[in-house]
């Protein structure tokens, strides 16, 4: 374990003068900060130099936490709807507490606990134990009915480790530190900083790979990251086809050994046979990719000493996003990276919730559409139809937590309409969205620089693990409240057990969240039986403030062993494969006549979804644009600059064009979480498209096996407005 290299800073008290350190909770980066505070507010953020991984990096979105802390619009009373929609009063914590409390007795006594909902956004999503006191609170009611944004990003992922390997909540990722060879698909570390991956350093890691071997972007856009590297552009929703080809080249080739596959891996052979069957010029054809250069990029890849394939939401949000994600893993496990040191591996944290599945897949299925839960996630398209569907498991109450899903779920227009029909809907926000406008309550949450926290979990998913226990910087501004304790508040007034009782001791039956974690983390593998050495959050808050390495890097070689079958082999053929090659197989001609493009979707290094588009520091200057190839902006009548009209089989959006040679012919791109119409002033301001409206919340229309919703990839009409 590393030593700290700096002295403990002097720990000051919430809202007290002076520089506190704590770490960033936007994305898995977790960089370490440095924030200063002046007259009990917030004078600036910064980087923390003595962090032991992010090293002084900082975005600038962390940067701009401030604005966030402290800006005008920030819902800081609990408010209670009194007419239309966004028409609030201010009311008392009581007052809320009781009346929710009462309401939500009733339903659940007339309707069951089925009846209640949750969906949990990314605002309070990298809180201490976040999902499971969300998760208590449902169990206390008798009901487990959740939806996020999953199906929209990582559900493809997710199933693609839990028939892989086994557990679908540990996630596989490349070792960066001796990486020799990266293919990056779908991804742009650039802006996300690695997503689902913990390394705040990013850049000057794959700096370092591409200058010992080489990093090749996949994407129909040449992006931030494409620009800095090699980009092969492909068109949207085409990877798969691709990763067949990229696969058949390794089996034809003979570039993998057969018995080291052997040991590693369960049905590779009919897998073998199945990308062997996929014929290679039209898989070329079908991703827009040369044959030359694919079969070039599969002998780079298996020849490489080290080497990893990385995909992100590029490839969760299309047609065949499971296959993909699936074919992923097989690429990484038939060339041997599978555990090799600077390849593609499974991490250890200090804490580990997930040695188990509660949830497997299929076990359970959704009531609309009849599709198969991935971690007992509700598919997100559909909660608007669960909202309005009579019958057993209807939804009635909603609980909204830090969450948009207006803007972030397919047919935000048809879920607003929902919403009018619930018996009780209750957002813990720092805003008035587009979502909680419609709330009969909202309830004023702290953001992540008001609330204490420890990183527990994301630990497993760092080329360079580290932890880190933070003390709130300010208490929490105005009357806002951190969600666990309107949660327990909630039971406690039912007359129900706490949120966290499942993680209670005799000694301390009802913890708080950190209290739960220390608990968990002195349990680990590097907290009490190391004695005095040992890990606990009165050890890092005291002697660590600046966080810990607990090993100096990921332990490549013991991929294996968190494997979950056992006989510690990843599988690669199952009954889901054989259906999805047979599905692939009959996939006719593109049904995207010569007048469409297909749509896809970017974000920028200044915009995180939805909700941080009130700070001017982040916005100035920037109104999203539709980004276009000018042979097709010839095609379609369309100038730079110009308001055109984008319809798609479900609805029909104006936006402006951006006439630009990053993107591929025959395509699209727009960014999600834009067209603001709630409680915050400057974002309502900017303008933009919700560009989710333009995608079916058909159930028919998603991807079968896993309810992912098709966002990229959708064919649309584009022409001057």
């Amino acid at each position: 374990m590393s030593a700290p290299t700096t002295p403990p800073t002097a720990r000051l008290r919430p809202g007290e003068d002076g520089e506190h350190v704590t770490f960033c909770r936007l994305c898995e980066a977790l960089c370490g900060l440095s924030v200063e505070v002046r007259d009990g507010r917030i004078a600036k953020v910064g980087p923390d130099r003595a962090h032991p991984v992010s090293e002084g990096h900082i975005c600038v979105k962390g940067a701009r936490m401030l604005d966030v802390v402290h800006d005008p619009d920030r819902v800081l009373h609990p408010l209670r709807r009194t007419g239309g929609d966004g028409e609030f009063e201010r009311v008392s914590w009581d007052e809320a507490l009781d009346d929710i409390a009462e309401r939500l007795s009733a339903i659940v006594a007339r309707h069951g606990g089925d009846s209640v909902a949750t969906y949990l956004g990314n605002p309070a999503s990298f809180a201490s134990l976040h999902p499971a006191y969300m998760n208590g609170f449902l169990r206390a009611l008798g009901g487990g009915k959740r939806f996020n944004s999953m199906h929209a990003d990582t559900a493809a992922k997710n199933l693609a480790l839990e028939l892989t390997y086994g557990n679908p909540y540990r996630y596989t990722f490349p070792d960066l530190e001796d990486c020799d060879f990266l293919i990056i698909i779908g991804g742009n570390p650039a802006v996300s900083h690695m997503s689902l991956i913990s390394e705040p350093r990013v850049l000057q890691r794959l700096d370092a790979i591409a200058a010992r071997g080489g990093i090749v972007v996949v994407d129909p856009r040449r992006t931030e990251t494409a620009r800095r590297y090699e980009h092969l552009p492909v068109r949207p929703d085409s990877d798969v086809w691709l990763l067949a080809l990229l696969l058949r080249t390794v089996f034809d080739e003979g570039l993998y050994d057969p018995a080291a596959l052997d040991g590693a891996a369960n049905g590779w052979r009919e897998l073998r046979a199945a990308v062997c069957a996929v014929d290679a010029a039209e898989a070329a054809a079908r991703c827009g990719v040369e044959l030359a250069a694919a079969r070039d990029l599969a002998r780079r890849f298996a020849g490489a000493r080290t080497a990893a394939c990385y995909t992100r939401l590029g490839t969760g949000r299309g047609s065949f996003s499971t296959l993909t994600n699936l074919l992923v893993e097989a690429l990484n496990v038939v060339t041997g990276r599978l555990g090799q040191q600077g390849g593609w591996v499974i991490g250890q944290g200090p804490v580990d919730l997930f040695k188990t599945n509660a949830n497997p897949y299929g076990t359970r299925r959704s009531r609309i559409g009849g599709l198969p839960l991935i971690l007992g996630i509700m598919p997100g398209g559909s909660l608007a139809d669960e909202i309005t569907t009579p019958g057993d498991g209807q939804v009635r109450a909603l609980f909204v937590d830090s969450g948009n899903p207006v803007l972030s779920y397919p047919r935000g227009d048809r879920l607003e309409a929902a919403l009018t029909e619930l018996e009780l809907m209750v957002s813990f926000d720092l805003y008035v969205t587009e979502t909680t406008r419609w709330s009969h309550y909202i309830l004023p949450s702290t953001t992540f620089l008001e609330r204490p926290d420890l990183n527990e979990l994301w630990g497993a998913n760092a080329p360079r693990p580290w932890v880190q226990y933070s003390d709130a910087v300010l208490p929490p501004q105005g009357e806002a409240r951190n969600e666990y304790d309107i949660y327990a508040e909630i039971l406690t007034r039912m007359g129900l057990p706490s949120p966290l009782a499942m993680l209670g001791s005799a000694a301390r039956p009802d913890p708080q969240p950190i209290e739960a974690a220390d608990a968990l983390l002195r349990a680990g593998r590097w907290g009490d039986a190391l004695g005095a050495a040992g890990l606990s959050v009165a050890r890092l808050r005291d002697e660590l403030p600046h966080g810990v390495r607990f090993v100096e890097r990921v332990d490549a070689p013991a991929t294996r062993e968190l494997v979950h079958y056992a006989d510690r082999k990843a599988r690669l053929w199952g009954e889901l494969q054989a259906a999805e090659f047979a599905r692939l197989g009959r996939t006719g001609a593109s049904a995207v006549d010569g007048e469409q493009l297909l749509l896809f979707g970017r974000r920028r290094l200044q915009s995180l979804n939805s909700w941080m588009h009130n700070s001017e520091r982040l916005t100035r200057g920037h109104a999203p644009t539709l980004q276009i190839h000018p042979d097709d902006a010839r095609r379609c009548g369309v100038e730079d600059g110009q308001a055109v009209r984008v319809t798609s089989a479900a609805r029909h959006l104006l936006m402006v064009a951006e006439v630009t040679d990053e993107v591929v012919r025959g395509s699209a791109c727009y960014p999600h979480g834009w067209g603001h119409r709630g409680g915050w002033r400057r974002a309502n301001g900017i303008g933009g498209a919700n560009v989710n409206l333009l995608a079916s919340d058909d159930p028919a229309d998603w991807e079968q096996v896993s309810g992912v919703c098709l966002l990229d990839g959708i064919p649309v009409r584009v022409e001057p407005a």
